[in-house]
């Protein structure tokens, strides 16, 4: 019995390192560094997931972000897609009492993702900057998109989870994903 069980572990290894090699040929990677300049100390929270069109093998090998990005503080991802194929990053996002769903951080069919192909690039990676309660991708010849508003809400009174007396400022460009009511719904997601 215990020889059948390594057997089995060592096939299973053998298959998934051939996968893996087989992948790594036939993919190409975008990366991009995921800043945050939002002003409060506590940071900001990302959970991301890549998922490419299909069952798309590749994709789930990405690198994205996931946990606390601190003021000041970055994450690089790396997304990982068939040549020629689609695929992209979705995100939750939480920063200080606001949620978003379905942000959409990084997409193989934007007119910058060629631009992002090369870390190593003398000008730097493509950065996926939150400021201004606004995110933007930023590429390393000086070009820059915003991709849509964050709905940052201004409040009187923090209670814990709850916040009272809040508004929402005017914003110029769409939101960036799918505004959530509160950390009950972030959770949900």
């Amino acid at each position: 019995m215990a020889r059948r069980l390594a057997a089995i572990t060592v096939a299973i290894g053998v298959l998934a390192a051939s996968v893996v090699a087989a992948v790594a040929t036939t993919t190409e990677s975008f990366y991009a560094a995921v800043e945050n300049r939002l002003s409060a100390a506590g940071g900001m929270e990302l959970a991301c997931r890549a998922l490419g069109a299909g069952f798309d093998v590749a994709t789930v090998l990405s690198v994205v972000p996931r946990g606390r990005v601190p003021r000041g503080g970055r994450r690089v991802a790396e997304l990982i897609a068939v040549p020629g194929g689609v695929a992209w990053v979705l995100c939750s996002w939480s920063y200080e009492g606001n949620y978003l769903a379905n942000l959409q951080l990084f997409d193989t069919q934007w007119p910058e993702a060629k631009l992002c192909q090369d870390p190593s690039a003398a000008a730097g990676m493509c950065r996926l900057v939150f400021e201004d309660d606004m995110v933007s991708i930023e590429t390393p010849d000086g070009g820059r998109r915003v991709l849509g508003d964050l709905p940052v809400k201004r409040c009187r009174r923090h209670w814990l989870l709850f916040s009272t007396e809040c508004s929402y400022p005017d914003h110029p460009y769409p939101y960036a994903g799918r505004r959530l009511g509160n950390a009950f719904e972030y959770f949900a997601v």
